[in-house]
Order: structure tokens, then C-alpha cells, then sequence
């Protein structure tokens, strides 16, 4: 399984959004700008947030994105199905089934056959528990407990429109 990086971009911009003083909106340029990525990039992302219900675009001219719901709401699994979907990640090509194709059928081609099918039922159940046990990993997992670890209270809120490169 490959993850996209706008899985981790958006996971720092709810970061970013969740500390920012006084939850005023932030605009798409200015998380862009602190990123370093692009914008237009940047807005594809904020705008599957935007679908999922985790981040409100608030067009005006003080708008910009700012967190739908709090950050004990928020969980990685939301986040991970609202840029990479909500179906599975496990598909199977049935690959092995066209190693049969032109084969003539006889009792010792019909033996393997029937076992590639359970050893393949058995990968595919295996896959699917991995995926399951993932999914599940990513749903007790909420922005509030990553904000645990930058100690939000103790550093205080930031205003991301205001802060500059040192």
C-alpha cells in the first residue's frame, strides 16, 4: 500500500488550523506559503476536506479554511478516506487463474487449480485483515491525540497570518 503525500499534507494543515489563534480562517496561500507546496495542489486537497465535513471554506474577504468539527472528532481515518476514498485497497487481478486459461483440463491441472484458489482466498483473507486491522489503527487515532504531542496548551495558539520566516 502507497499512501499520497496530501494524506500528510492535510494532516499538517489540520494541525496548523487546529493551533491557530482564535480559529480565524486561514487562507489556502498562506498554508501554501508555510508548506512550501503549491497552492493549487494545496486547494485540491483542502476542497476533499471540505467534502468530507472536516475543514469549512469560508469564502469572504477575512475567509479562508477552518476546522469543521474539533479535533477530538477528527481521526486519521477520516482524514486517510477523505483524500485516498473510503473502499478497499485490496483488489485482486485474478492473475493467477490465466496460468489455467489454455490449459486442457485434466485431474492434476483441476487439483492445482482448486488449490491455488484456496491458497489465493487465503492471501486475499490475510490482505484483508491487514487492511481491516489498519482502518481500525487509524480510527482511535484522532488530531487531539496528535496535538498531545505539541503540547498545544503549554505553547499557546498561533496566528499563522501574522507569523513570518525568521
Amino acid at each position: 500500500m502507497k499512501m499520497s503525500s496530501a494524506v500528510e499534507q492535510s494532516l499538517v494543515v489540520l494541525v496548523m488550523l487546529a493551533l491557530q489563534k482564535d480559529h480565524d480562517p486561514v487562507k489556502s496561500y498562506v498554508l501554501s506559503d508555510r508548506l512550501q507546496v503549491s497552492e493549487s495542489y494545496l486547494k485540491k486537497t483542502m476542497r476533499k476536506l471540505v467534502v468530507a465535513g472536516i475543514v469549512d471554506a469560508i469564502a469572504s474577504k477575512d475567509g479562508g479554511f477552518k476546522l469543521a468539527r474539533p479535533v477530538s472528532a477528527i481521526n486519521l481515518l477520516d482524514v486517510y478516506q477523505a483524500i485516498e476514498g473510503d473502499g478497499s485497497f485490496i483488489h485482486s487481478t485474478q492473475l493467477a487463474d490465466r496460468i489455467f486459461l489454455s490449459q486442457k483440463s485434466n485431474k492434476r491441472v483441476e487439483d492445482v487449480r482448486e488449490a491455488l484458489d484456496i491458497a489465493t482466498n487465503d492471501v486475499l483473507t490475510a490482505f484483508n485483515e491487514a487492511e481491516k486491522d489498519f482502518k481500525n489503527s487509524l480510527q482511535n487515532y484522532t488530531i487531539a491525540n496528535l496535538l498531545q504531542h505539541v503540547k498545544a496548551n503549554e505553547f499557546g495558539y498561533i496566528d499563522w497570518r501574522q507569523v513570518t520566516e525568521a
